[in-house]
């Protein structure tokens, strides 16, 4: 099924706004009418979501977010890795789309959402002591977990799925609003392609590759 061009979360703030923007000028009140249609027209623009296709082989981890990588590195995982493991995160800003999309197919093995703080998504420590949640995929006895972490404006964290539930390669799996961040955490046999600072896309840009067998 074709996701709608517009988060499902925004159409309850976007058609009411148009219905009132239409009563607005039918009473009269144009200046007012003009200031809803323009909030409406944000609404759209902010909970946009855009088609994304990716030709990128099965061997490959795409995006979750779309946004700037502002880290990789390893990281021992112990809760649902047990083990080191690479992790790459995105910080999404205002601008970005808030879609947040499966880097890989598989079944929802776990979800658990953690209450915290709302600092600064891009601040250290934020997936230590932010409101996060985290969505782990299992395919073919391999593991990816994706984090949605909130930020300082952020106040909502919404997931799509559930736990058992498939998912395909660049499926929409959540949102969060405003400024936040997401990490991807990944086994080492896949190898990260992408660059500190670089901008990535929601399942679209490769994030890593599993490395060949010499």
């Amino acid at each position: 099924m074709k996701e709608p061009f517009i988060a499902r979360e925004g159409l309850r703030i976007i058609v009411p706004s148009l219905v009132l923007t239409a009563v607005l000028v039918i009473g009269g009140f144009f200046y007012l009418a003009i200031f809803v249609f323009c909030f409406a027209l944000f609404c759209l623009y902010f909970f946009r979501n855009p088609r994304r296709y990716s030709n990128a082989d099965t061997n490959s981890l795409l995006s979750p977010a779309d946004g700037k990588i502002v880290d990789i590195s390893e990281v021992n995982e112990q809760e649902f890795f047990g083990y080191k493991v690479n992790r790459i995160a995105i910080f999404m800003s205002p601008a970005d789309v808030h879609v947040n999309r499966a880097p890989c197919p598989g079944r929802i093995k776990s979800m658990k959402r953690v209450d915290g703080k709302f600092a600064m998504a891009f601040g250290k420590n934020a997936e230590i002591k932010n409101e996060k949640n985290y969505i782990l995929i299992e395919n073919g006895g391999e593991r990816v977990l994706v984090v949605q972490i909130a930020g300082f404006l952020a106040r909502r964290i919404i997931p799509y799925v559930k736990v058992d539930q498939r998912v395909d390669r660049g499926q929409a799996v959540g949102m969060i609003a405003f400024g936040s961040r997401v990490d991807i955490y990944f086994h080492k046999e896949y190898e990260p392609v992408v660059s500190l600072h670089s901008r990535v896309k929601a399942g679209n840009t490769i994030l890593a590759r599993k490395k060949e067998v010499q």
